[in-house]
């Protein structure tokens, strides 16, 4: 049932009602309150504060309950103070225990006027992050990813990380500068404070690898102890955890470590200590490499000695052996030359007989000629006489005629047996012994070298025939056919089968392949033209 509208009801204007409201929660929340939620934005206008703070679920229905809340700046440099000397700076995300007065403002929103905040709480809260973060980086196995980096042995590729200009980037440079090595600093300048640090941090380590440099450092040049934060950040972490190079951290703050000092493979407390670190690895590097250098110098010299030795006991040996060598060749070609001297001896001692009985055979075949030529001419005498006295006796005139022709014919008898005579006699003489022997000589040599070459080449062609002949033998081989896939049936007592008619029901068989032999026992025979018959 509808209630009945007053004639003349109260019109409350906005600003009555947002006056009543702030009356109600100033009388409701006597004086200051204390209130907490988390961070979600941070403004700053002329020097004043303007923070939003969320309660995840805290409103109606399961929605985020809200509350804005100012501070003024001089209240604000107090609180700044007293965050700066607990080591901590403000940021979204972290949750927060204000003290302020409630108040309703114009446009009827709930506000807190800031009066004070929990230094202490936010402390354990940071702490509390770290813990958190340094246990879930050890977890995944990342807390001593970046110390397990085995470190070049000379690191003088620098990656460096820092503000460029800035205190802690001159600090580190100036003790590179005067260490006397050749280091080379790649600078990656950028913001290491602010909101947009972290993620600089990272996209800077994520430009250097193993190719670029042999260290990354980052190194931050003093400040505001609450700066460190960033350094806290697990995304700083993480990158520098997953870094693919080692990475060195001068933070710049001497009792401090960060979770970024826990996870780097060195963290010195500044800049200077880390430049300091940079050179004292180079110089221990350095003073390895002139041992190592110098030890190797003494073992090549030790070497060098030994093979020197070496060489000169080689050096004699090879002397020695040459020397008994060359006296073995020596005596060797001595012996050569004797056999030599006593064989041209013996042949010329062989030609010089040669030649003897080759003279003696020719003074015999002359002397032989003289005899025979005498014989002929005593038998021709004997017969001239005989003829003679058988002529006188018939008579005597033709005797006359007959004295006369055998005196002509004794006399040109005479003169026929001196022209052999002669003859031999030249032949006889020494000039032309010689001339001879070397003729027959020249013709034994010509002659026994023909005889060699037609020798040489009648056994070129008796071998060449033979050759094809074993060719064809080869060809026609037993052994070879049974290798094609042939075989060799025969009886037992070794009798050669030829033809299907040799064979009856129940004989014994031999048959022979390449690589053995398998008996058999005839069961029917066949032939082939009993097969074609067969329909």
């Amino acid at each position: 049932m509808a209630t009945e509208p007053d004639d003349n009801p109260r019109i409350w204007s906005i600003g009555d009602l947002n006056r009543r409201a702030s009356l109600a929660v100033v009388r409701d929340f006597r004086g200051q309150v204390w209130t907490a939620g988390e961070l979600t934005r941070l403004d700053e206008r002329r020097g004043n504060r303007w923070l939003e703070l969320v309660e995840r679920g805290g409103g109606r229905d399961g929605r985020d309950a809200h509350l804005e809340a100012f501070c003024s700046a001089t209240k604000w440099q107090r609180l700044e103070r007293k965050l700066a000397e607990a080591g901590v700076a403000l940021r979204p995300g972290q949750r927060l225990k204000l003290l302020g007065c409630l108040d309703v403002g114009d446009r009827g929103k709930l506000s807190l006027t800031v009066d004070d905040l929990d230094v202490a709480a936010l402390v354990g809260e940071r702490v509390r992050a770290r813990q958190v973060l340094v246990q879930r980086l050890v977890d995944d196995d990342l807390f001593d990813a970046n110390r397990r980096i085995v470190i070049p042995p000379l690191p003088l590729r620098i990656g460096l990380v820092t503000s460029g200009g800035s205190d802690g980037h001159r600090d580190l440079v100036r003790q590179l500068d005067n260490s006397g090595f050749a280091f080379c600093v790649t600078l990656r300048s950028i913001q290491v404070e602010g909101p947009a640090a972290p993620r600089a941090l990272r996209a800077a380590l994520s430009t250097f690898g193993p190719a670029e440099i042999d260290v990354a450092v980052i190194v931050r040049g003093g400040g505001a102890k609450a700066s460190l934060d960033v350094f806290d950040m697990p995304m700083v972490a993480h990158a520098i955890a997953t870094a693919s190079v080692p990475v060195w951290t001068g933070i710049g703050h001497t009792g401090d470590r960060t979770v970024a000092d826990e996870v780097s493979h060195r963290c010195f407390a500044t800049p200077t200590a880390v430049g300091q670190g940079l050179v004292a690895t180079v110089t221990a590097a350095w003073a390895d490499l002139t041992r190592a250098l110098a030890l190797i110098a003494r073992m090549v010299d030790a070497r060098l000695v030994s093979a020197t030795i070496q060489v000169a006991g080689q050096r004699r040996a090879v002397s020695t052996l040459a020397r008994s060598q060359l006296a073995l060749r020596e005596q060797i070609h001595a012996r050569t030359s004797a056999d030599l001297r006593r064989s041209a001896v013996r042949c010329l001692d062989s030609r010089a007989g040669q030649l003897t009985n080759a003279a003696h055979t020719i003074r015999a075949s002359g002397g032989a000629e003289l005899r025979n030529a005498h014989r002929r001419l005593s038998g021709l005498a004997l017969d001239t006489a005989g003829a003679a006295r058988r002529r006188c006796i018939d008579s005597s005139d033709e005797v006359a005629a007959t004295a006369e022709g055998a005196t002509a014919a004794v006399a040109q008898a005479l003169r026929q047996a001196a022209v052999p005579i002669g003859q031999a006699g030249t032949m006889l003489k020494r000039s032309r012994l010689d001339r001879l022997l070397d003729e027959q000589d020249i013709a034994v040599s010509g002659a026994a070298r023909r005889v060699d070459r037609e020798v040489r080449r009648r056994l070129a062609a008796d071998d060449a025939r033979a050759t094809a002949q074993r060719a064809v033998l080869e060809a026609y081989d037993p052994r070879r056919q049974l290798a094609r896939g042939w075989t060799l049936t025969h009886t037992p007592d070794g009798r050669l089968l030829r033809s299907a008619a040799e064979l009856t029901d129940g004989d014994a068989l031999v048959t022979t392949f390449a690589d053995g032999a398998a008996e058999s026992t005839v069961t029917r025979v066949a032939r082939h033209d009993e097969e074609n018959a067969a329909p």
